[in-house]
């Protein structure tokens, strides 16, 4: 039985059993069967025991002692699978084992990036896509991994992209992001497609060309995607609209909420789960800053920073909502809210590395308010100081 059939199977045991719709789908089989999630809840259990005629949680591989792996404590030892991988490669043919410890890799490479911040694992996250890749040109493999390899080349590939949208390097970003998308496509990943040109769309607009966002939209506009994923390019298209000062921008983005508000559906990829109220919020305010109204963007810029803060995982994003809360409050004179926000900026940086972040608060900082309390601006000071 393939993950895909065993996720339908489960699927429907969950609508006919608990009248809920299970999102199981092949990519979720997969991070359960690589520990990425350690404890699924009582209902999918249920369900995957009944199907592969199991009684105990542990003959699913499933330990009741374990913490889920996007909730452990990062650090630089995180990383051991690194050399493991690069022996492997040169000491025989890659094979299931070495594609379970690719896979643990992105989930530590993904923990890392949360707490740690994309300029700090871009270089991790592109030696290990470049092995993989290696493995697959020179053919070091057997293969019936083949398939297997592909699609995990194609994820570190994306977190590889994503790391780098975070150092600020999005010319690489995007020439990564189409090397994820040739293996994606090889593989027969859409889930990882659709993921990976969300993220290119996210470039273009980095890069100040929002018809090259729109263009990547459009490509997906007459696709039968599942709800979440089409979400997700309606708020790229949203931001876009936004740069180009189109009042459409807000309608599209509310269609997009409306969207991501229902349930799970079996349709809707595991990947999706980060794209939550706390994202929605700071999306909103992307949208409004673009259309120039910052009152409004420093409210959901705000209501961001506040869902992400004391995360652990949620680092980066507490760094860069900080960083946009700092630049719109100093905009629109709201000193209040600039005191409270800089000190979760004094606090991560240079623990937490984010080009992008760095370029927001280095524009910040360039030109600093004469009408400030001297506590604000020595504040403002010393931050321009340690960016240098």
């Amino acid at each position: 039985m393939s993950r895909a059939e065993l996720a339908e199977q489960a699927n429907r045991w969950l609508a006919a059993n608990t009248g809920s719709s299970g999102a199981l789908d092949a990519h979720a089989l997969a991070r359960y069967e690589r520990g990425a999630v350690a404890r699924p809840n009582r209902d999918y259990r249920a369900a995957l025991r009944t199907i592969l005629g199991v009684t105990e949680d542990s003959e699913l591989g499933f330990d009741r002692a374990s913490t889920p792996a996007a909730r452990s404590t990062p650090s630089g030892r995180a990383l051991p699978a690194d050399n493991a991988i690069s022996e492997r490669i040169t000491d025989s043919p890659a094979d299931s084992d070495t594609v379970s410890e690719l896979r643990a890799t992105i989930d530590r490479l993904v923990v890392l990036d949360g707490s740690l911040g994309g300029g700090e694992v871009a270089p991790l996250a592109l030696r290990a896509f470049l092995r993989t890749q290696r493995i697959l040109n020179q053919g070091s493999y057997r293969a019936s991994v083949e398939r297997d390899l592909e699609a995990t080349a194609a994820e570190l590939a994306e977190v590889a992209g994503w790391c780098l949208i975070d150092a600020g390097r999005f010319t690489e970003a995007h020439r990564v992001n189409a090397e994820a998308l040739r293996l994606a496509v090889i593989a027969g990943d859409r889930s990882m497609e659709w993921f990976v040109m969300s993220n290119d769309a996210l470039v273009s607009l980095y890069q100040g060309n929002p018809y090259g966002a729109l263009r990547i939209v459009r490509r997906f506009s007459e696709a039968n995607l599942p709800n979440r994923v089409r979400a997700l390019f309606e708020i790229r298209q949203a931001r876009a609209l936004a740069a180009l000062e189109s009042p459409a921008a807000l309608d599209v983005f509310d269609k997009a909420r409306s969207e991501l508000t229902e349930s799970f559906t079996h349709r809707d990829p595991s990947w999706t789960w980060w794209v939550d109220q706390r994202e929605l919020a700071v999306q909103r305010g992307h949208v409004h800053d673009g259309l120039g109204h910052s009152h409004d963007a420093l409210r959901d810029v705000l209501e961001s920073w506040e869902l992400s803060r004391g995360k652990e995982h949620l680092r980066w994003a507490t760094y860069i909502t900080a960083a946009n809360a700092l630049r719109l409050s100093l905009r629109v004179g709201a000193w209040q809210e600039a005191e409270r926000v800089i000190a979760d900026v004094h606090q991560m940086l240079g623990e937490v590395s984010s080009g992008r972040t760095e370029n927001i608060l280095r524009r910040t900082v360039a030109e600093i308010p004469r009408n400030i309390s001297s506590t604000l601006a020595g504040e403002l000071e010393q931050i321009r100081t340690e960016l240098g």
